[in-house]
């Protein structure tokens, strides 16, 4: 497994040389600025891919592509948010007066612009085609209970808390969450799939053949669209123009990289003459095509292989990361770059797949805290001063991994210790410059630097609204069962473990109703309205979407007369204070 190729290792100031500095001051590792600058983040383009094919490229992290159709064009993918959307309708007025007149969502991270789109054709009814988990993808449901907290760090991994300008500021260039200073161009204007496709589905829109196929990528509910008469692909799978991130810093279900190369097959069995990701420039040619997916296809082979055989070796995810590495001349092919995602997050991301969280060491079944570990540490070294001159040792050697670790301790202990805050702040910023992962790592090592100097406020934890980050609109245009289960996860139990009770939710407007079930600090939601409640809540489920989304309280709702409240006073009073923020002030 281990082999003589050792990578250069940025956290110990291998990669010290490579520091440069982008047009906009952000001081960086110059072959990832210089890969971002010349690829297909580096400028937008509205790329003609053959007759009949267009996508636009490098305005956001994904791509837009339109396919001529028999009255208009196929739209995939519609961006981040509704700004999105309209920035595409005009790039595509550009090249063509012809209406939209059907969307794939090729998964659901790229589905905040429809609204856009179907609000400038009002006189049309457009068909969203999609995957059958679509819906409950784009509101957490396959990985329950962590959208708001993977948004509030795909915040930090996109660099958004960083200056604009300056050496800290972010250098994802295309590779955003594009902002605009109207605000309402910034929200989620999802709208649900309207026709679910499944596994080898044929489907004919608009006169034009789509084969579908089910796909894992970054996304369980992705899609291979296939066009024949086009002899083309466009994809969600691991094929992207840099190394795919088989793990992401900002968390997410596992990526199995056996469902991953099962994608990447489907692709290279079609072997199509033009294939479109969701990310990166066109490729056109079978070879070319064929030579791509398979190179990405065997990196990803070689990293599970190699961790399954050091996972039999009884090999810790520590001891893995310093003997897997990939051939040097596959390291060193620029379609695998690593601008995205380290190669040991990978390992360890696949580690923690297969095995789970524990390794081999029993001290780490119950392991101390972070702070009593800091304590023993410290008083080991002879005092806080003591530990911040060791680090300074270490930082003189260029072991910057090492001297974070030492000021983590450090702070454990004295949390406002101005030298150890420094000290640390100075190593992650010198990590952030050199290391070739300039979108996730940087970005997260840049973000806690200027947080540890004041630079920039600590990010606030994310609201407790279960849908801060999307428009009332968007969720009032989704299942009212899909929205209210969400509940489920946001349950606060303290103080009321012993409550048994059951609530109606009531939606006066479509004449639905679900419940929730609370037992022992424990909530499980009910898909069927209880014939017998002990808490009853009747309003609109145009207004309980202000209160998913964080707009407005229950409590609010009820005092304005929009929504009625009733049932025993101490069931009412201990469910509206354990959904305090959400259903109560």
């Amino acid at each position: 497994m281990e082999n003589n190729y050792q990578p250069p290792r940025f956290y110990r100031g291998e990669m010290d040389d490579k520091t440069g500095t982008a047009g906009h001051g952000a001081v960086l590792n110059e072959d990832y600025n210089r890969i971002m600058v010349e690829g297909p983040w580096g400028q937008v383009k509205m790329q003609k891919v053959r007759d009949g094919v267009h996508c636009l490229t490098g305005f956001a992290v994904a791509n837009f592509t339109l396919v001529e159709s028999d009255s208009g064009f196929i739209l995939i993918d519609t961006g981040l948010n509704r700004g999105c959307g309209e920035e595409l309708l005009r790039r595509k007025a550009e090249i063509s007066d012809k209406p939209i007149v059907a969307i794939i969502f090729s998964h659901n991270h790229y589905t905040g612009g429809a609204r856009a789109i179907l609000e400038a054709h009002p006189d049309r009814d457009i068909p969203i085609y999609g995957h059958p988990q679509t819906e409950n993808s784009i509101f957490g449901l396959v990985d329950p209970g962590t959208l708001r907290h993977a948004v509030d760090r795909a915040i930090k991994q996109m660099g958004m808390y960083l200056p604009k300008t300056g050496p800290d500021s972010s250098a994802t260039y295309g590779f955003c969450i594009p902002q605009f200073e109207d605000p309402a161009l910034n929200v989620n204007g999802h709208l649900p799939v309207t026709h679910e496709v499944q596994d080898g589905d044929e489907v004919v829109i608009d006169g034009v053949k789509v084969c579908f196929h089910h796909a894992m990528a970054d996304a369980p509910d992705s899609l291979i669209s296939y066009f024949p008469e086009y002899d083309l692909i466009q994809h969600n799978t691991a094929i992207m123009p840099v190394m795919f991130p088989l793990y992401t810093l900002r968390g997410g279900e596992y990526r199995n990289p056996v469902n991953l190369i099962e994608g990447i097959d489907k692709i290279r069995e079609i072997c199509p003459e033009h294939l479109i990701g969701c990310h990166g420039n066109p490729v056109s040619g079978k070879e070319n095509v064929y030579e791509l997916a398979t190179l990405h296809r065997d990196a990803y082979a070689f990293l599970f292989q190699q961790t399954l055989q050091g996972i039999n070796r009884g090999l810790s995810p520590d001891d893995l990361v310093q003997q897997i590495h990939l051939p040097k001349h596959v390291n060193e092919n620029l379609a695998l770059f690593p601008a995205y995602i380290d190669v040991e997050y990978i390992v360890r991301g696949i580690y923690l797949g297969v095995i789970g969280w524990w390794a081999t060491d029993t001290a780490d079944l119950h392991p101390p805290t972070q702070q009593e570990m800091g304590e023993v540490i410290v008083e080991g070294f002879g005092g806080v001063d003591a530990v911040i001159n060791r680090g300074r040792k270490a930082m003189a050697a260029k072991q910057y991994n090492l001297v974070a670790k030492l000021m983590s301790y450090a702070l454990s202990v004295e949390p406002d210790n101005t030298e150890a805050k420094q000290l640390k702040a100075d190593v992650l910023r010198k990590m952030a410059q050199t290391t070739r992962s300039g979108i996730q790592t940087r970005n997260f090592l840049l973000t806690e630097a200027c947080e540890l100097e004041g630079k920039i406020p600590a990010p606030q934890r994310p609201e407790k609204a279960p849908l801060t980050n999307m428009h009332p609109a968007t969720v009032a245009n989704s299942s009212p069962a899909t929205i209210v289960k969400l509940m489920e996860n946001h349950f606060n139990p303290e103080g009321v473990e012993q409550l048994s009770a059951t609530v109606l939710i009531h939606f006066t407007d479509q004449g639905v109703g679900y419940g929730l079930a609370i037992r022992n600090g424990a909530v499980e939601f009910l898909a069927q309205a209880p014939a017998d409640s002990d808490m009853q809540i009747r309003l609109p489920f145009s207004d309980w979407a202000l209160v998913a989304t964080g707009q407005c309280t229950l409590q609010a709702l009820t005092a304005d007369g929009i929504a009625e409240v009733s049932g025993e006073k101490s069931v009412v009073d201990a469910v509206m204070n354990a959904y305090k923020g959400i259903l109560g002030a």
